[in-house]
């Protein structure tokens, strides 16, 4: 089976795009993305305050992700209150994390920009 389509915001924020260029060269995506927005006006506050931390986490969210964030904040805060959430709970969360891209091993392949992986000393060698 072939793996999922990254969309092209987060192949850009990985670097896929930069890695794989023509792969993503013919790419489209909407011309009128909605921003993610506010949370819903149901939520409660710890959930809104997950909805919060995930937006800020993930730049590339946009409006078609809305209803998977607002199912990780009702797990997320779920899990500050109900010490008994369950593991089918545990793994609802961890798949709807995954499709967001937010898992540790997502966050392996975004590019942060940083520049922590050059030597400091390597100016002196080239």
């Amino acid at each position: 089976m072939a793996n999922p389509r990254t969309p092209a915001a987060k192949a850009a924020v990985s670097g896929a795009a930069a890695k794989n260029p023509k792969r993503h060269k013919d790419r489209k995506t909407p011309k009128k993305v909605k921003a993610i927005g506010q949370p819903y006006k149901g939520m409660t506050k710890p959930q809104i305050a997950v909805w919060r931390e995930q937006a800020e986490n993930m730049p590339w969210l946009h409006a078609g992700h809305r209803l998977l964030l607002r199912q990780v904040c009702i797990l997320a805060a779920r899990m500050e209150t109900d010490a008994d959430i369950g593991v089918s709970a545990l793994q609802a969360l961890g798949s709807l994390l995954s499709k967001l891209g937010a898992t540790p091993v997502d966050e392996t392949k975004v590019n942060h920009g940083g520049d922590e992986d050059q030597d400091p000393d390597e100016k002196f060698f080239s």
